[in-house]
């Protein structure tokens, strides 16, 4: 080929690529624009990035050199963990806890336990899960959006009833929902049908996995992939926590066993059936763990979600995120990133638990559950296996939101029925047995 034919030849072919990324680009506005015209986000709502951030970059020396001097007995620990930040994640990963509050109750407890080092402990920075946290980790935000019956509230009352009904159609056409429930929990499986029933939403209800009888047919099944070796997870695990407490191996069994496994087979797997359904056109898709109420004004909170705040890259949205780490995007929703505080190999262990409701579009399944899948099972990861915790550790690569469970009482509500994944790790006590023999070799061996 000449050089003049090479150059020419060069020159189309630049141009069928800026063509082809036009097309795509196109492409895109495209879907957005009729994302939002759909209401299922807001094309005016910027979209931040989901990096991985640290805020310990920005905290003075003096600072970090106080929150590492005492651990937490009862934590994974590691060096040069930030202790201030494990108290404040511990108040604000369980109830309604707003950042703010937790970290107060945090480092109140922490003077309290430390007096000797209670002069550096007033002096402690901020810690700013979340950017722009007056935005929306507020309790208020929650609120129920039916008006007092009121005289003087009559017209608001009127307009509360019409958007309600305009929510419930705009739900039926677009939400395909599906729950999910053990064999075994036929009462909450009761529970959760009456209150679908009451609120009108139609469900399709999928199969948790019990994984306690062993993982080779699950394997067979292709619920586990063939080479992931649960015995190397826990390897790893007993190596990650040797400098630990008995106290931190027992908690961090509850959450690392046999019921863990299944749970993440169980949200994969469902991911995964719900994606293969698209053929219903349900351009929306909400997956349910059966221990959750949803509110009366679900359906009118979450059209107004999607069609007022949410920004056009969404892929998926936890409707109840505790502990959310990242940044407020508009009163009601966070933008979540990776929480650089803590390593990778931990997988930055841990914030915005639960998987409690989550929302997904039909077409970001498949590739989320792709990226999901390869995050949850890595044998050198065991933290991975928390598919709440996986989920916000690769938020970086993934479009992910979440409503704060600051926001009282929200979408939907956690109810106390017990854990059936915690049941679950239980049966797996050979696992903590293991742990805390290898752990009395390494702490020989040192």
């Amino acid at each position: 080929m000449s050089c003049t034919c090479h150059a020419i030849y060069v020159a189309l072919l630049g141009a069928a690529f800026v063509n082809f990324s036009r097309c795509l680009e196109e492409s895109d506005r495209q879907l957005q624009q009729t994302d939002w015209f759909e209401g299922f986000c807001n094309q005016d709502t910027s979209s931040p990035e989901g990096a991985v951030r640290s805020f310990q970059s920005i905290w003075p020396q003096s600072a970090l050199q106080s929150c590492e001097k005492q651990p937490d007995a009862g934590s994974w620990i590691w060096p040069g963990r930030n202790w201030c930040w494990v108290a404040a994640k511990r108040h604000a990963c369980y109830g309604h806890h707003t950042w703010y509050d937790a970290e107060s109750v945090a480092y109140e407890e922490m003077r309290h336990n430390q007096k000797e080092l209670k002069a550096e402990m007033q002096m402690l920075p901020h810690l700013p899960a979340l950017q722009n946290a007056e935005l929306c980790d507020k309790p208020v935000l929650g609120a129920e959006l039916k008006p007092k019956e009121a005289k003087e509230q009559e017209q608001k009352l009127a307009a509360f009833h019409i958007q309600s009904a305009e929510a419930h159609f705009w739900f039926q056409r677009n939400v395909a929902v599906y729950v999910l429930n053990m064999p075994s929990a036929t009462e909450r499986w009761a529970q959760m049908s009456r209150r679908l029933q009451e609120l009108e939403i139609h469900a399709k209800r999928l199969d948790g996995i019990d994984l306690s009888l062993g993982l080779d047919q699950a394997k067979k099944d292709g619920l586990v992939p063939n080479d992931w070796n649960f015995t190397a997870a826990k390897e790893t695990m007993v190596r990650l926590l040797h400098k630990s407490s008995a106290a931190a191996a027992q908690r961090y069994l509850d959450n690392y066993g046999i019921g863990t496994v299944g749970c993440a087979a169980a949200h994969l797997r469902a991911m995964w059936q719900a994606a293969s359904a698209w053929h219903s056109k349900k351009p929306l898709v909400l997956i349910l763990e059966d221990d959750v109420w949803l509110e009366d004004d679900f359906k009118l909170k979450l059209r107004n979600l999607l069609r007022d705040e949410v920004p056009c890259d969404w892929d998926v949205i936890s409707l109840r995120s505790q502990c959310p780490y990242g940044v407020c995007v508009t009163p009601h929703l966070t933008r979540v990133q990776p929480d650089g505080n803590e390593p990778e190999e931990m997988c930055r262990h841990g914030v915005n638990y639960g998987f409690y409701a989550m929302l997904y579009r039909a077409d970001a399944l498949i590739p989320v559950a792709n990226a999901l899948h390869r995050q949850i099972w890595n044998n050198s990861r065991p933290g991975c296996l928390a598919n709440d915790v996986a989920l916000a550790a690769i938020s970086d690569r993934i479009a992910y939101y979440a409503v704060p469970s600051s926001q009282v009482p929200g979408f939907v509500q956690h109810t106390n029925r017990g854990s059936v994944r915690t049941e679950l790790n239980h049966r797996g006590q050979a696992w903590l047995d293991l742990v805390l023999q290898k752990k009395q070799r390494y702490a020989d061996k040192s």
